[in-house]
């Protein structure tokens, strides 16, 4: 059985990794999934085994980085030497640098969601990630609530608004993201949008003012470059 089971991950991670390293050189649109398993070197059958569609392997890649975000995220959470504010900030960096690792699939999947306006797609990544992070969130608030940093008495409802407003605040990122290059004003209009993301946060958690930084420029230059290249 464990056998069958490490045959099965290591198929369908060669998959996965042979789909992305040619959605990234040659492009989402151009590949299509008799180009992957010719590369591959298996039946049509087989990758409908491990897959619905090229939109769902896709899905597939987003959902592999979400997953390394919250083992990351769960390891802060564990952490006794941290108070609550310190592990939301280090949450939020540490999903960033995962997302900075894998920065060419978020520009992949930055085209394919806002340039296609694909709202059902958008709308299952976002889903995804916030069943997965969402209860991490809600033991941070917990613990912050009683450090008396945070004054809420919904902490699992409250984790849930951050990813509500951060999907809304990221639709808007998204876009002066990707005309970065064009636009460099866009940066600052970036920061505004982090300022008053965490300006809400605060509110909702009932933190005091400036107690939350989550963004800072240097990281948002960081993305710049990235994309960049």
């Amino acid at each position: 059985m464990a056998r069958i089971t490490k045959e099965y991950h290591e198929r369908k991670n060669e998959l996965l990794n042979t789909a992305q390293e040619l959605f990234f050189t040659q492009g989402y649109e151009q590949i299509t999934i008799e180009t992957i398993i010719q590369k591959v070197g298996v039946s049509k059958g087989t990758f409908y085994y491990y897959f619905k569609s090229k939109e769902d392997l896709l899905d597939k890649l987003v959902k592999k980085m979400a997953d390394k975000i919250q083992i990351e995220i769960k390891k802060i959470v564990e952490k006794k030497d941290l108070d609550a504010i310190s592990k939301l900030e280090k949450a939020y960096s540490v999903a960033g640098n995962i997302k900075l690792e894998n920065i060419q699939l978020i520009k992949l999947m930055l085209k394919i969601l806002y340039e296609k306006d694909n709202l059902i797609l958008r709308y299952k990544v976002y889903k995804s990630n916030v069943e997965l992070v969402v209860p991490e969130f809600a033991k941070i608030i917990e613990q912050g609530v009683k450090e008396k940093l945070f004054n809420t008495p919904y902490p699992y409802e409250a984790a849930r608004l951050f990813f509500e407003l951060g999907s809304i605040s990221g639709d808007a990122m998204s876009k002066l993201l990707l005309e970065l290059d064009e636009k460099p004003e866009n940066m600052d209009k970036m920061l505004k949008e982090i300022e008053v993301y965490e300006d809400a946060m605060e509110r909702i958690l009932g933190a005091k003012k400036g107690a939350i930084n989550i963004v800072n420029r240097e990281m948002l230059e960081n993305f710049q470059e990235k994309i960049k290249t």
